[in-house]
């Protein structure tokens, strides 16, 4: 038997992105576990989230994958901007 691949929906709201950017929010990925690989470069393997904004930075305390990262930013986008900007994404 074969395997069924789990598929997880990302919402990609572009529109929700540029208000964050706009408005001088910063969404990035910061490793917090690392792995040697063969060449002895270390590589991020878990991560948590960090929101700035102007002098503010704050850093979550949930502990993301290399593959879920991507889409907790987004989520933390179409958050922000469906708080913030009145408007429904």
């Amino acid at each position: 038997m074969s395997r069924k691949k789990q598929i997880q929906e990302i919402i990609i709201n572009q529109e929700a992105a540029k208000w964050c950017f706009n408005r001088g929010y910063k969404i990035y990925p910061k490793p917090i576990e690392f792995k040697e690989t063969k060449y002895r470069q270390k590589l991020g393997v878990k991560f948590k989230l960090v929101v700035e904004f102007g002098s503010e930075k704050r850093i979550g305390s949930k502990e993301y994958t290399q593959k879920e990262w991507p889409i907790a930013i987004w989520s933390v986008y179409n958050y922000l901007y469906n708080k913030h900007s009145g408007e429904k994404a």
